[in-house]
């Protein structure tokens, strides 16, 4: 698990999901047409859910073939299936 500003210039521009977790504890899940961009906005506090909980840190990333993938990604992330997927996936903070 990384600090976001950390890798921002690491992250690839295609579509696909990011979960990230705030200062609060708590995961937050999304879809993007472009990852970078849009964890550049979470980073810059242009998030609606995560403008408050900065830093953000890093748990998981995918990309996707196109955003109606990731828009299905994002929804069994999360599912109760995904969130155990995840919880499996991640080193609890």
């Amino acid at each position: 698990m990384q600090e976001l500003s950390q890798i921002l210039n690491q992250i690839p521009t295609d579509p696909g999901v990011h979960v990230l977790l705030g200062q609060n504890g708590l995961r937050y899940t999304g879809a993007a047409r472009n990852l970078q961009a849009r964890l550049r906005d979470h980073h810059a506090g242009r998030g609606k859910r995560t403008h408050n909980q900065r830093p953000l840190k890093l748990l998981h990333i995918e990309t996707s073939g196109d955003f109606s993938a990731a828009l299905k990604r994002e929804a069994y992330l999360k599912s109760g299936k995904g969130r155990e997927w995840l919880n499996q996936q991640t080193v609890s903070p």
